[in-house]
């Protein structure tokens, strides 16, 4: 048994690589989360995929950080087979197009595997691996960077919360503090009492419609960020009330 009172792997069923993949990506809820990373540290066999998906997601991600020019027609055709895919797939994978694979392809990663065999199949015939846009001048009229909070306030949910904190961390090796003063010192404050006060993130939002503070602290490992949203921070001499957390695993750490 581990401290946790969770079985070892010896007596444990290992577990899938989707829910893996799942934990990598902070898809899963916090309590199967919180599950999951016990049984994966406790089970040396989940830990080596673990290992080996986080590898994995990195290496694809490099590869994929400069697009390579596809012929139109073969573009549109992938674009086509994806669309097609999604439709079966639409209420897991949520994927609709290589248009919203462009705005988040880390999130994806792991569920497009399979997809990825098929651009391999493309390579096999001479035609070339890539993920090519049809239309730069659309693609750099997008939105915000989603890679950046903004210094004011972000509307965000609570589903939300660990992969767009996972986003932003991922993106940049320094703190990102945002807010006022107060409500900077009164997450160091809420930080002083917990067992890693290194705060990595302070973020004023608004969550599920309320006006609260994302807190992240550094975690157990260089890759973990204990995440805390609270409300109480954005007033002068506000205490926080913490009433949503979750730890988000960053994958280039």
């Amino acid at each position: 048994m581990t401290e946790s009172g969770l079985p070892t792997s010896e007596h444990l069923e290992h577990l899938d690589t989707d829910t893996i993949a799942d934990l990598i990506e902070n898809l899963l809820p916090a309590p199967e989360a919180h599950r999951a990373r016990e049984h994966v540290k406790a089970c040396p066999e989940c830990q080596q995929t673990y290992d080996a998906l986080v590898k994995l997601s990195e290496d694809l991600a490099e590869e994929g950080r400069a697009d390579i020019p596809m012929p139109t027609d073969v573009a549109e055709h992938l674009d086509a087979v994806i669309v097609s895919e999604s439709v079966l797939r639409a209420s897991t994978v949520g994927v609709h197009s290589l248009a919203q694979i462009r705005e988040e392809p880390r999130r994806h990663l792991p569920k497009l595997l399979g997809a990825a065999a098929g651009v391999v199949l493309i390579a096999a015939i001479g035609i070339g691996v890539v993920f090519a846009t049809k239309d730069n001048a659309t693609e750099g009229a997008a939105s915000t960077d989603q890679n950046t909070p903004p210094a004011d306030a972000v509307t965000i949910t609570t589903n939300d919360l660990g992969p767009r904190i996972q986003q932003w961390l991922e993106h940049t090796p320094s703190a990102i503090m945002h807010g006022s003063a107060a409500e900077q010192a009164c997450a160091r404050t809420f930080a002083s009492g917990r067992p890693n006060p290194n705060v990595r993130l302070v973020q004023p939002a608004k969550i599920d419609g309320k006006r609260a503070t994302i807190i992240g602290l550094q975690g157990g490992s260089s890759r973990d960020i204990q995440v805390f949203a609270v409300t109480g921070c954005s007033e002068p001499g506000g205490v926080a009330s913490p009433f949503y957390d979750t730890t988000v695993t960053l994958r280039n750490r």
